[in-house]
């Protein structure tokens, strides 16, 4: 830890979580950043060091709000303990919220081992978890003062494994919806392009929407498909393959990790999530509030932010038939289309917002410490 500690009379929070950028790591990252903003916790973020980098972006952030950031190692399993053990005795927080796996599970342990008042456990997935991490879950669960889940899918996925802790709360993930749609054009001004942000991995499946856009393209359709991410090298080469056996090879661009997706989504019409499981996609949420036609197909997470019809579209997991021809009908345009990109506009603010996620989470936290 690079500077001392102020102390202000207020309950601190520790926010555990990966050091690798994941979606996890954002929210953990509002979070704290949320916490300094409205002055009722004094936060530390616990970072696990990975081999990927802590996003530039996320970087940014944490320097232009002067949030306290603390490193611990992520290889050996005791060290990481250990540093833990150490940043605790000197932050001595009231409330451990421990985000992601297997942060959750190594995170908890030093809580509990150092008697932090309020041990929380953050799950942002419909987690697989291996027999010996799911053993250790179960044992931890008995010990945790309350579990959050960022979906309902989520929150019956933890009750089914029995690994919640003696309170479960939902509160859906949150983003900073003003910055996606500030200078969002009219979805008539847009291009009939489509864009999907993930990190290429099996999970994610973009070659679903490849292979859409293969049907879309025999159809008439002129647009591009823009995918950002990284990932596995070895999924974005089977992409890459798969988009030049179908054609596609010009029509479809690579992007890698975007510093700031605002202007493509800005720039197409629709934003697809492919996945087979998410916990509550902050993509998606991205999609909405950048006034994008949000397509997602009906996997646990996706489930529980679109309403089909409503604020955007879904599709069968898997099934690229059906989302070329959502896509169709949503990149015609038309009144119906336009009335359903702007219920879902106005639904990120009012349920999705960083917000109102960080106000539930420091309303629990208040409960737990009886304040």
């Amino acid at each position: 830890m690079s500077t001392p500690f102020l102390t202000r009379g207020l309950p601190r929070v520790i926010h555990f979580v990966t050091g690798g950028g994941s979606g996890a790591t954002k929210i953990a990252l509002d979070l704290a950043c949320g916490h300094l903003r409205n002055g009722n916790y004094e936060p530390l973020l616990v970072l696990r060091r990975k081999i990927v980098p802590l996003p530039a972006t996320m970087q940014a952030q944490i320097t232009a709000t002067g949030l306290r950031t603390a490193w611990v190692d992520g290889g050996w399993k005791r060290t990481t303990l250990r540093q833990l053990a150490a940043v605790i005795a000197e932050f001595q927080p009231q409330v451990f919220a421990a985000h992601g796996n297997s942060e959750h599970l190594s995170g908890r342990q030093a809580a509990l081992a150092a008697g932090v008042p309020a041990v929380v456990h953050v799950e942002q997935c419909c987690e697989r978890y291996r027999l010996w991490r799911y053993w250790l879950a179960r044992k931890l669960a008995a010990r945790t003062s309350a579990t959050v889940c960022a979906s309902q899918s989520v929150a019956d996925h933890v009750k089914q494994l029995s690994l919640a802790g003696s309170r479960i709360e939902v509160i859906p993930n949150g983003v900073d919806t003003a910055h996606f749609s500030a200078g969002a054009p009219p979805f008539a001004a847009r291009s009939k392009d489509i864009i999907m942000v993930a990190r290429f991995a099996r999970q994610k499946d973009q070659p679903t929407l490849i292979r859409a856009a293969r049907r879309l393209s025999d159809a008439g359709w002129a647009g591009r498909v823009l995918l950002g991410g990284d990932g596995k090298d070895s999924h974005r080469r089977a992409c890459e393959k798969l988009a030049g056996r179908l054609g596609l090879g010009g029509r479809i661009e690579f992007l890698g990790r975007v510093s700031d997706t605002a202007p493509l989504y800005h720039r197409c019409r629709a934003a697809v999530l492919s996945t087979h499981y998410e916990g509550l996609p902050l993509v998606l949420l991205d999609y909405l509030a950048a006034g994008c036609a949000a397509i997602g197909s009906t996997a646990t997470g996706v489930i529980d932010v679109i309403e089909p019809g409503v604020n955007g579209w879904l599709f069968p997991v898997g099934d690229d038939a059906a989302l070329a021809a959502t896509l169709s009908r949503v990149l015609a345009g038309g009144p119906e289309i336009e009335a359903i990109v702007a219920r879902g506009q106005a639904d990120a603010h009012t349920r999705f917002s960083v917000g109102q996620m960080l106000n539930r989470y420091e309303t629990l936290f208040g409960i737990l410490l009886r304040l």
